[in-house]
């Protein structure tokens, strides 16, 4: 049974006992009336007639008994009594009440009103009188007032209840909007909200539940997003009581656990494969102890580790009592082997830098060689037989010959001698410095390359790089036009050197181009194109960077960006 129902049917039984409760006042005061009127109406008669007929006594004469008789009759129809006379010799006459009822009461109704009266008996002289009650006509009367009455109340009782039925229906409708609302919560609407309301306190009530549906709201899909991001975390996350059992645990933490149990809740974690760090992590779950990025190691059954991080936050109720451990584990085994990868690789480019530098010096050390012995001996080789030459040149045409021979052969391998000792290393490059090497290479090339518009352009000081920074720099620009001469069928060669000093960030460009038939860029390791790996090994030895932009027809670019003074840190 709805509430609206229930209220309707109260007010409606209210209003009927209330009804019926006015309708017994009625009747009883109805009752007490007519019996009061009755005894009046019966005690006024006999007196009326006992003060008549005290100044005539009563006879049987004609005159006098019929004056009598009609003061009688007038007095039972007007009183509505039933009066009776008596002399010595009997019954003299007797009056009678009116018949004529305007409305006839129902049995009932004459059974609870008719008053319970005693007759009334008096005597005078030789005779005496009964008088009845007879009240039905007051009776008739009080019905007829009731039923007026009670038409009226029926009227009123069915006007107020169906104001009553409209006004419940409107004070509730507010609160068939709460219901509604509310099961819409039930079903997860909330964004439901209730409009504003006439009565001031189901509109306060409505300010409060939407103020309630906006927080719940809120929460909840801070609610889901936290279980979205605990769902979708790459750590396991788990929740853990006090006895370091697992209450919760997220779709990582159960692959992670995958080959130790099937079911994580309810596993102790200290239990699950921490075989070597088993006492410390039991002692920080047992005492619900906070721990930060604890590295450990968990040994599945096959034999194979994980490297973890293991992290841990008391968890704590409303009242902040520790009930608990929230534990999130982060796999390290890649983070640890891509740590070893980099260490490797920087073990290894510092091996190629010391390879670099021993090379260079062991190039130097042959160039020098190469220059002061060898050179040497050609040039006294050349000179002896320069004299034998002079002399022989008219005495002796063979020998002359032969002198003439030597002398060639000698200046031929004095030349083969320099450019070995020049690409072994540039002897201007420690004579002169950087810029004038480069432009003796860039000439060297243009001269054995006529076709080949070679332009170097060089910003910015470079006069103050040490020998490493030197060396890279001259290695590449040599190695970058030696492929591009090689490879690339290009008409014009820019080479670009530039300084920027002053900035943060001080660093060295090298930019060179060229307008030939281009390449596809792929992996250097798949192309195994040693002279491209050659120069990107040397720019990220000093903590460069080397980028390669090329395509089919659009020429190719190399762009060096090294920092000034990388040399001195590495």
């Amino acid at each position: 049974m709805s509430l609206k129902l229930k209220v309707n049917l109260f007010f409606t039984m209210l209003l009927l006992v209330s009804l019926l409760a006015s309708t017994g006042v009625l009747i009883s005061n109805a009752r007490h009336s007519v019996q009061n009127e009755v005894e009046d109406t019966m005690n006024s008669a006999a007196r009326l007639i006992t003060l008549t007929l005290a100044d005539q006594p009563l006879t049987r004469d004609l005159g006098i008994n019929e004056q009598m008789h009609e003061m009688v009759k007038a007095l039972s129809e007007i009183r509505s009594l039933h009066i009776l006379m008596f002399d010595s010799q009997g019954l003299l006459f007797e009056g009678q009440p009116d018949e004529n009822i305007e409305s006839e009461p129902p049995k009932w109704f004459v059974d609870v009103l008719f008053p319970k009266v005693t007759p009334l008996s008096k005597r005078f002289g030789n005779g005496h009188m009964v008088i009845y009650a007879a009240p039905m006509q007051e009776i008739s009367e009080r019905w007829l007032d009731i039923r007026s009455i009670l038409a009226l109340g029926l009227v009123i009782f069915v006007f107020v209840s169906i104001f009553l039925y409209w006004g419940v229906d409107w004070f509730l409708r507010p609160l068939q909007r709460l219901l509604q609302a509310l099961s819409g919560f039930e079903r997860g609407d909330l964004h439901l909200r209730l409009p504003n309301f006439t009565l001031a306190e189901m509109n306060q009530i409505s300010h409060t539940f939407n103020r309630m549906g906006q927080a719940l709201e809120l929460s909840t899909a801070e609610n889901q997003r936290l279980a979205m991001l605990v769902r979708q975390s790459g750590d396991a996350i788990l929740s853990l009581d006090h006895a370091g059992n697992i209450t919760f645990c997220n779709s990582t933490a159960e692959r992670l656990f995958a080959s130790q149990t099937p079911i994580l809740k309810g596993e102790s974690l200290a239990h699950l494969g921490f075989a070597n760090h088993y006492k410390q992590i039991s002692h920080i779950l047992e005492n619900c102890e906070s721990t930060e990025n604890m590295e450990t190691v968990l040994v599945r059954p096959d034999g194979s580790q994980v490297d973890l991080l293991l992290s841990t936050v008391p968890l704590s109720d409303n009242e902040d009592r520790v009930i608990g451990l929230i534990c999130t584990l982060r796999d390290i085994t890649e983070l640890k082997q891509a740590e070893a990868a980099r260490n490797q690789l920087r073990e290894t480019r510092l091996l190629a830098k010391h390879m670099d530098e021993a090379q260079e010096a062991e190039r130097r050390h042959l160039a020098r060689e190469l220059h002061d012995e060898l050179g040497q001996c050609l040039t006294a080789i050349k000179t002896d037989a320069v004299l034998i030459r002079n002399r022989t040149e008219t005495t002796e045409p063979r020998v002359f010959n032969s002198a003439q021979a030597i002398i060639d052969t000698a200046s031929h391998i004095y030349d083969v001698v320099h450019n070995m000792i020049t690409r072994l290393r540039p002897s201007p490059l420690d004579d002169l410095g950087l810029v004038p090497t480069l432009e003796q290479c860039i000439a060297s090339w243009q001269s054995r390359e006529t076709t080949i518009n070679f332009q170097l352009d060089v910003n910015g000081t470079l006069n103050n790089l040490n020998e490493i920074m030197n060396m890279t720099v001259f290695r590449v620009v040599q190695e970058a036009i030696t492929n591009a001469v090689r490879h690339a069928d290009a008409s014009e060669i820019k080479v670009k050197v530039s300084a920027e000093q002053g900035s943060e960030d001080d660093k060295l460009i090298i930019d060179i181009q060229d307008n030939g038939k281009g390449m596809v860029v792929k992996d250097f390791h798949s192309d195994v194109d040693f002279g491209l790996l050659g120069m990107r090994e040397r720019a990220q030895s000093l903590g460069g960077k080397f980028e390669l932009n090329s395509e089919p027809g659009a020429g190719v670019r190399i762009l060096i960006t090294i920092p000034l003074g990388a040399d001195k840190t590495l």
